[in-house]
């Protein structure tokens, strides 16, 4: 194997395929070494591709060639690549990394963007913008990280490599999918005297326990300083990956603002290039060789074969330890992870909002979409049956009859039902039945006190606010009660205001591009497009929409999107230019598609996620995963109760006739709880 000498190291690397092919340097990662892409380079190769295969430091025959610092840090190895590359003469490439190599090629990408011209991510999300604390699930599935920080845990590793790389291999993927003929050899590559060494320093030094190599610091504060990356690039998820579930990288998609894919590999672990390596070929060879436009998320079912059940080996302590925490076993993960999710309620028809009260009283709401529900408001009981509410007159509107039924005095399409903290229930209906043309007169607001159960109050919402192709979707309140906030999540994106004492309104940054659909975003559900017979995905407009617990800010998200949004309220009072609005529109992250949003008395800004079944909640300038569960088919709208525990429907959208056709037209669904993310 030939040997490529920079100035730490002596490289060793394989370099195959036609020499006047495009070059792709294919990382690594770690507990592995460079066999790892041997099922796949022939195929690169075969479509013309040239292929550079190194192994990293302190892993298989690759040395240290002077007493240089025994690092491990995602930027010290970029340069260890980039270095490589200067040395075979290569000034352009792709990449792509697994594991270390993943954060490895996104260091490149963020060093040398001109260099770098497209980029794979295999089985590890990227650090861009820095490494929040994970969630205590993720943290519990990343013993070993916080295992190595001891120096017992050090001593531990240092005494028995092998065993140490063993058990993460049983436990990030499923069960059978290597033998142990194929890990002796890879382990071969753990022999080397500096692998210790750089293995601890670099878990160590992701997480400030140690530092990184002061030649790569540059690099490491330039990732952190990275936001967004945009060159074409396609990430590849394990969809049973027992350290790096779904759940962990539900703002991947966010990190990008180009050309991007998220490939879902079914019945597949972390070992990604291993377990599947046709699969992987097949989708590499798209990116590296395809047009960048055509790049779009998938679910690969691609059959794995399994080989020899392994045996649980390696040292003891390592072995006591991971029980000990009780490291998640990746066919649970695939199915649920993060906070246990409580089922409330069961409906036999789609509901979409839910409210709870201060007192505890919870309602629910049936819009008529893809059936003439029976009902349109409830309170669910004790018993968890539904009680029409106010009243069944309220409630009475039937489809069939809408000629012979004035649509100011009943429910036509109730959307959201949202308590303002004054005693009262207010009912959003946007007055348009199947989501499709709105009745003249139905757009309304209706006030419901909840002490005497009696409708005191409709404000009906005017052609020039309501505007043809308008849909109300969901609403806040000022905490003084006086004002709601709706966001318009038709045709022409918007904020309504109303005053809910005189009952006038206007449209606020109506058509501004905040609250617009994302042609960007494709919104995906069950690993590929959602999308209607005819070829049309969801196109809604600004949908989420919360308020801070002060009332001075404004959060909204348009669900076909992925940017998540705020402005002052003092902006939304009448009288402000759009100009003005406009221009204090703030960006406060990158997100996901996400329908529903809510601000927690503890100040948490919740996010549903229908893309991963999920939930995620605001951290700084990102998101971060709170739970997925199989059972959360399109999670809708949130309230919150007196005890701070969060209710969350799942409004199961992606299940209906409009994109499954042949599905009936009543659907079953239903209301989950969990307790606040800490």
């Amino acid at each position: 194997m030939p040997i490529q000498t920079t100035d730490d190291l002596a490289i060793t690397y394989a370099d195959t395929g036609p020499r006047d092919g495009q070059p792709v340097l294919l990382i690594h990662g770690w507990p592995d070494d460079a066999s790892t892409w041997d099922d796949v380079v022939p195929a690169l190769n075969a479509a013309g591709l040239r292929t550079i295969v190194p192994t990293l430091r302190g892993f298989g025959e690759t040395r240290f060639v002077r007493d240089a610092p025994r690092t491990g840090n995602s930027a010290i190895l970029a340069m260890d690549m980039i270095a490589l590359m200067d040395g075979l003469g290569i000034e352009r490439f792709m990449i792509a990394g697994h594991d270390w190599g993943s954060n490895t090629a996104e260091a490149l990408a963020v060093g040398w963007p001109d260099r770098v011209e497209r980029m794979a991510m295999l089985a590890t999300p990227p650090r861009l913008g820095g490494m929040p604390t994970p969630p205590f699930e993720q943290a519990q599935r990343q013993w070993y990280h916080w295992f190595m920080a001891t120096e017992r845990g050090a001593k531990a590793v240092r005494d028995d490599h092998k065993g140490f790389a063993h058990i993460h291999w049983v436990n990030w993927s499923p069960p059978g999918w290597f033998d142990e003929a194929t890990f002796a050899r890879v382990a071969r590559s753990f022999e080397n005297q500096d692998w210790a060494d750089v293995t601890l320093h670099s878990y160590r030094a992701r997480w400030n326990e140690a530092e990184p190599d002061p030649r790569s610091q540059w690099l490491e504060d330039k990732v952190k300083a990275t936001k967004t990356l945009s060159l074409p690039t396609m990430y590849f998820q394990g969809a049973v990956d027992g350290v790096n579930p779904p759940s962990a990288s539900t703002s991947v998609p966010a990190k990008f603002t180009g050309p991007f894919a998220f490939v879902t590999l079914n019945g597949v672990g972390h070992f990604i290039q291993r377990e599947a390596p046709d699969a992987v070929a097949r989708h590499l060879i798209q990116l590296f060789t395809g047009n960048p436009a055509d790049l779009s998320d998938t679910t690969d079912r691609s059959l794995i074969m399994s080989k020899t059940k392994p045996f649980l080996a390696g040292a003891a302590a390592i072995a006591v330890v991971a029980a000990a925490i009780g490291v998640a076993s990746a066919q649970t993960a695939s199915q649920t992870s993060g906070r246990p999710l409580t089922q409330v309620a069961q409906f036999d028809h789609q509901a979409t909002g839910v409210a709870v009260t201060a007192d505890g009283r919870r309602f629910v709401n049936f819009p008529r979409w893809t059936d003439d529900a029976p009902i349109s408001v409830a309170e669910v009981m004790k018993d968890g049956s539904l009680k029409a509410y106010p009243d069944a007159k309220w409630n009475s509107w039937r489809n069939a009859k809408s000629a012979e039924m004035p649509v100011g005095d009943y429910f036509v399409c109730v959307q959201s039902i949202v308590p303002d903290g004054h005693g009262n229930l207010w009912v959003l209906d946007p007055g348009a039945p199947g989501n499709e043309k709105i009745l003249e007169g139905a757009p309304k607001l209706v006030k419901v006190d909840l002490a005497t159960n009696r409708v005191t109050k409709v404000i009906k919402v005017p052609l020039n606010v309501a505007l043809q192709g308008t849909y109300l979707n969901d609403i806040r309140f000022s905490p003084d009660g006086k004002t709601g906030y709706i966001t318009d999540s038709g045709t022409r994106g918007a904020i309504i205001v109303i005053d809910l004492e005189t009952g006038k309104g206007f449209r606020a940054l109506d058509g501004h591009g905040s609250t617009q659909i994302d042609k960007t975003v494709k919104v995906m559900t069950d690993g590929k497009p959602l999308v209607r017979p005819d070829g049309r995905q969801p196109a809604f407009a600004a949908d989420g929409i919360a308020i801070s617990n002060d009332g001075k800010t404004l959060y909204y998200q348009a669900l076909t999107g992925k940017t998540l949004y705020a402005i002052d309220t003092a902006l939304l009072r009448d009288g402000v230019s759009e100009a003005t609005r406009a221009a204090g529109v703030k960006t406060v992250a990158q997100t996901h598609v996400a329908d529903g949003l809510w601000m927690s008395k503890a100040g948490t800004l919740y996010l549903t996620s229908p893309v991963t079944n999920g939930i995620t909640r605001l951290v700084g300038d990102h998101v971060e995963p709170v739970l997925t569960d199989a059972r959360l088919r399109w999670p809708d709208t949130f309230s919150e109760g007196p005890d701070g525990r969060i209710y969350v429907t799942a409004s199961h959208i992606q299940d209906t006739n409009w994109f499954k056709p042949g599905a009936p037209a009543s659907l079953k669904t239903e209301l989950f709880s969990f307790a606040p993310a800490k």
